[in-house]
């Protein structure tokens, strides 16, 4: 049991630095908040397919599910939303609608 517990937590570690290392500071919570809410409903639909019991002695996916989903919440919480809202606005100048190209906007004026 206890080395599951190790293997477990370096696990998580390792994962929580690789998200560090490949996203900007500022977006580390929530793109955690987006892989946990994924994860916790990856989890639910395993449990609800294989008819996982609610009320099992053993730790079972709804168990899972409902960690993830805690996760989710506690990490949106934490993190700025002025950061998500800043990245959105720079995708969203980079990868402008089709309709409105600039030789549309050009010759509108």
């Amino acid at each position: 049991m206890r080395s599951i517990l190790q293997s477990l937590v370096t696990t998580v570690a390792l994962s929580l630095l690789l998200l560090a290392s490949l996203f900007p500071r500022p977006l580390v919570l929530p793109v955690l908040c987006l892989i946990a809410v994924f994860g916790a409903g990856v989890a639910s639909f395993v449990a609800w397919r294989r008819g996982a019991v609610h009320d099992a002695q053993n730790v079972t996916a709804w168990d899972v599910a409902g960690a993830l989903a805690f996760i989710a919440c506690a990490s949106a919480i934490m993190s700025d939303p002025t950061q998500v809202a800043h990245l959105t606005d720079a995708v969203a100048t980079m990868n402008p609608p089709s309709g409105s190209s600039k030789a549309a906007m050009l010759s509108s004026n």
